[in-house]
């Protein structure tokens, strides 16, 4: 739970966005995947909500134990979702463009680069 909270702000905290549909999209996995980018934040955020929610309701043990399941269920779909957008990026750009485009990126944006 914790590692998808922490992902989801890792990504609006990359400096590499790109404007999609009047909306900001992190470059770095889901280039050209804005749907996927806010499926994988819309399943975060129903996480989070599930989990906030199983521990506020400690008395009704149906209730908690549901809030459990669709937490756990939303967050086995943002890690697939994010799983999927990194199999479709790491399939379309080559290595060594890959390695090219993060140089560029890190001239641009970081002070260290090699």
């Amino acid at each position: 739970m914790l590692l998808l909270r922490t992902m989801g702000t890792m990504f609006m905290l990359l400096p590499a966005h790109e404007q999609v549909d009047e909306s900001l999209v992190p470059i770095l996995v889901f280039k050209d995947r804005p749907i996927a980018y806010h499926a994988f934040l819309v399943s975060i955020m129903i996480s989070l909500t599930g989990a906030f929610s199983a521990l506020l309701i400690q008395h009704k043990p149906r209730v908690e134990r549901f809030c459990r399941v669709y937490a756990m269920a939303s967050m086995i779909s943002a890690l697939s979702i994010l799983l999927c957008a990194t199999i479709y990026w790491g399939f379309t750009y080559p290595p060594h463009l890959a390695e090219l485009e993060i140089r560029i990126w890190m001239k641009k944006y970081a002070t260290l680069y090699w």
